[in-house]
This record gives C-alpha cells, structure tokens and sequence, in this order.
C-alpha cells in the first residue's frame, strides 16, 4: 500500500475434563484383533474429540488468531504465503514430511496461544494444553500424514474485498488514482532524498552492541540441514542474527507520541485499551522467508510502535491511535544485504532501498516502471551490502522514513537501548487484573480496529478494508491498484520484476 497511507482443585478438574472432552467409558467387548484395532485407534479419536472441543471454545470466546490461516481439512495445520508456495508433486517424501511438520507446527503453536487467551480464572490452562500437545501432538501429526494435501486447501485468501471493489468502481477508480500515486511517489522521493535537518530535537534508539557473527557460515549450514533449503536458523543464532541487523533509529521529537515503546494492555478487563510504554523501548522481531530466482532467503523483521499518529487538525485524514515502523533486511545466501524495505504496520508507504553494490542494484537500474499505475518506489543507496550499521531517520508526529543511512557502528552516550522481543508475544500479552489473563494485541481477523483512520472512507473503492489501521504480520496489502503483499512468497511479484512463466497485471 503506497499510496496515500496507509487475544479449589475439584474446580480445575472439572474445567479440563469439561474442555476435553476426554471419555473413560470402556467400549463394548469384542475379539481380540478388534479390541487391538480399537486400542490403536482410541488415542487418535480421542485426541481428535479434544481438538475439536478445543477449537469449539477458542470460536465461542472470539480469540481466535489470524496469523497463519488455517488448511482446510487439517485441524493442526496452518500456513501463510510463503509455506503454501510449495507444491506437493515437485516435493520428494522427504521433503513432503518437512514441510507438513512445520505447517503442524505453526498450527500447534497458534492453538497454544488462543488457549491461553481464553478467559480463565486459573493458570490451569497452560499445563493443560501442555498434556494435550504431549499426548497428541505425534498422533495428530503421523495421521495427518495419511491424506494428500492439495493446493486447494492451503490457499491463503489475499488482503483485498472484490465487493468492495465491484461497488467502488475499481475499473475506472483506479485509472484515476494514476495521479495522486504519482504526486505520492514525488512527495516521498522528495522526504527521504533531501537532505535531514540535524539540528532538530531527536532521540537516538539503538540495541545493545551486537557480537561479530559468522552469518554466512550459520546459513551455509542451515541450507544444507533443511530438505527444503529453507534457512531456518537455531533459535539461539537467529536471535543473534536479528541483533546484529537491528537498525539505529533517529526520532525526530515534538510530542508524547514520538516515544516508541513496548505493547501492553491498561485498564480492567471491562475497559481493556492498548498502551505503549515509552520506558521500555521495544523492537518486535521475527524471521520470515521468500523466494528469489532459485534461491530461498532469509528475511529479518523489525516493529517499532508509537501510541498515536498525532492530528495536526481536527478535520485530518491520517492521525488516530497507534502507529509504527517495520523495517525488513533480506540476505542472500553468502549473508551480505540484498536489499532493505519498509512499510507502517497499515501496510502504508513501502520503501525498498537497496545497497550499491547489491545485485538488485543492477536490475533496478534498468527496470521500465512506466507502465505501472502504483510503482514500486526504489532508493539505491551507498549503504554496504556487507556492513549492517544502519540507522533509519524518522519524521516526528507522522513517523514517516525520511532518510537510511550509513553509521560507524560506535555508540553514542545519548543514545537509548532498546531490546528485541518476539513477535509472538504480541500474539498473548497479560492482562492487568486478578489472576493470569492475556489477549492478543490484534483482533480476530488481524486487524486493530481501535487504530481506524478516516482515510477509509475514501479508499474503500480501492478493496482495502479500513485502510489506515493498524494489521498484524500476514495481512498487510502494500498497493491499492492491483494486488500485492508485503509478506509476498516471491521477491519479484512483491518488486514488480519478471517472473518466469508468470504474469502479473494491474
């Protein structure tokens, strides 16, 4: 989207037996082969009937997670853009087992957090899911196995409403967009290429000084690990890797609402609102994958979040609660930076700048964009591929990217450390009151609806839904003509490039 903006004992007992449903009650007698068939069944049907109850609760209560989407037919199994790109036909057994298991795994991994945001009075909850992952989690999985997975089931619907577009016109409407894409696209080139005012009142964020990491080597080894040739790295190297990318961040300063912080819930649980606490500045982090050419690359994401866009005038289009900045790297497989971009957790205003001597560099120099109605809005920049001091300059009160540059590396005694958080944990952050409680920062259909701006009324013909608010990672749409995504599975449809055996059209 780049143009103009955009969850006593006897008590607990009976809760989980409530929950899962579980039966004691012997079947009927029957032979001996029939009671060992019934034997190796029982678990599985069990399981199964704890699922579904499970799931039951999770919709009745509304905490359901849009994160990954689920795969029809496949209880367990949840995937997102990247995931489902694979193909079943062109993946060996091998592979087909890899890859099944981590869609049962983010499937896994999403119903342990709707189940912990389900309204409960106790901690039981937690160590109940726990028995039920460990008594299930290899049954469900092995007897998924046993069904074929079709491309069908593990579509992802895409971030657009074609009603909205049929009613708004979308045909004409966005021919006549051309226009005031085009003053964006000037508007933006102007911010970030001019030159930044330093003497303005500013704020220097940066994470603690990052270890030197030996990134090329750790991805060799995770290519060669994964049946995939997904780099997937240990849970102790990615964190480092994401500290050793993690951008300084220059905030220009006016308000309240320039201070970047961590994401928590304020109130009681009948008059919850999202707060950010500026005393502790946060970078929300979390890996993510596309595919280039033949090659699968690593992509390190960054979330930074203010309280508000502040509105200069009462009548403004664009202010309202909540805003923010997600700064993404992509490395290619030797470690060095392909390229950088950016978007505001709406979607709105994607930047792609790319390093110099990066081999997109190249590719963008000679790209025709003159026949696109929303182009794709390109910086080369003198930043090293092989270096990762960047340091990102924010416009107070609109927190708008006005410049990426180069920095030496050394601390300044001014600066403020902020520290790297999951991404997760916005999933299920506690909830002030009696008793543990959590709740997703987003809703149910991976929006913030609190975070609405005006601009919707306007853009609606365009098929964003309340573009402007806020969205979680998985449903950012970055164009109003056409239909593209920043989480989009292929580097050349999310840049605009030639892709082989493929077509893309606005």
């Amino acid at each position: 989207m780049i143009f103009i903006r955009k969850l006593p004992h006897i008590a607990i007992v009976v809760s989980q037996l409530l929950l899962f449903g579980c039966s004691l009650t012997p079947g009927p007698e029957g032979t001996a082969a029939e009671s060992e068939a019934a034997g190796a069944q029982q678990p599985l049907q069990q399981c199964q009937a704890q699922l579904a109850q499970l799931q039951r609760s999770i919709q009745r209560h509304g905490v359901g997670d849009a994160q990954y989407h689920p795969v029809s037919g496949f209880p367990t199994y949840r995937s997102n853009r990247f995931w489902s790109s694979f193909q079943a036909a062109e993946l060996t057994t091998e592979q087909q087992t890899e890859w099944r298991r981590t869609l049962h795994q983010l499937g896994m991994s999403s119903l342990a957090l709707e189940w912990r945001n389900l309204p409960r009075e106790t901690p039981s909850s937690q160590m109940a899911f726990t028995e039920f992952e460990t008594d299930c989690d290899r049954v469900l999985f092995e007897s998924s196995l046993q069904k074929p997975l079709t491309e069908q089931a593990l579509q992802v619907p895409d971030s657009y409403n074609d009603v909205l577009r049929f009613f708004g016109f979308y045909a004409l409407i966005k021919q006549a967009a051309a226009g005031s894409i085009a003053e964006y696209q000037q508007e933006m080139q102007a911010r970030i290429l001019a030159p930044v005012d330093d003497t303005r009142p500013a704020n220097i964020y940066a994470a603690p000084e990052p270890a030197s990491i030996p990134v090329r080597q750790w991805l060799a080894r995770a290519y060669e690990a994964n049946a995939l040739h997904v780099p997937q790295l240990p849970a102790e190297q990615i964190q480092q890797v994401l500290e050793y990318f993690a951008p300084r961040y220059r905030i220009e300063v006016e308000t309240s609402a320039d201070l970047p912080g961590a994401a928590t819930w304020s109130g009681d649980h009948g008059g919850l609102s999202r707060h950010i606490d500026p005393g502790q500045p946060t970078l929300y982090t979390y890996p993510s994958y596309v595919r280039y050419g033949s090659d699968i690359l690593l992509q390190l994401n960054y979330t930074l979040w203010f309280s508000e866009r502040p509105k200069p005038t009462t009548d403004d289009w664009y202010g309202g609660k909540l805003d923010g900045l997600v700064w993404r790297v992509t490395l290619l497989p030797d470690g060095k930076v392909l390229m950088y971009d950016s978007i505001h957790p709406c979607g709105c205003y994607h930047s792609v700048h790319v390093p110099a001597d990066s081999p997109l560099a190249a590719t963008i120099d000679g790209l025709d964009q003159s026949h696109s109605l929303e182009p794709i809005l390109f910086f080369v920049n003198p930043l090293p591929a092989t270096e990762p001091a960047v340091e990102l300059t924010l416009e107070a009160g609109t927190h708008y990217l006005t410049r990426v540059s180069h920095w030496n590396g050394q601390p300044q005694e001014q600066s403020r450390l902020y520290q790297l958080v999951d991404y997760e944990e916005l999933r299920s952050l506690p909830v002030p009151g009696d008793g543990p409680r959590h709740r997703s920062w987003f809703d149910p259909h991976g929006r913030i609806d609190a975070s609405a701006r005006r601009e919707r009324f306007f853009l609606w013909p365009l098929g964003v839904e309340s573009a402007g608010a806020m969205r979680q990672q998985g449903h950012h749409a970055v164009a109003f003509v056409g239909k593209r995504h920043f989480d989009e599975p292929r580097l050349e449809r999310l840049l605009n490039l030639p892709v082989p055996d493929q077509t893309t059209a606005d």
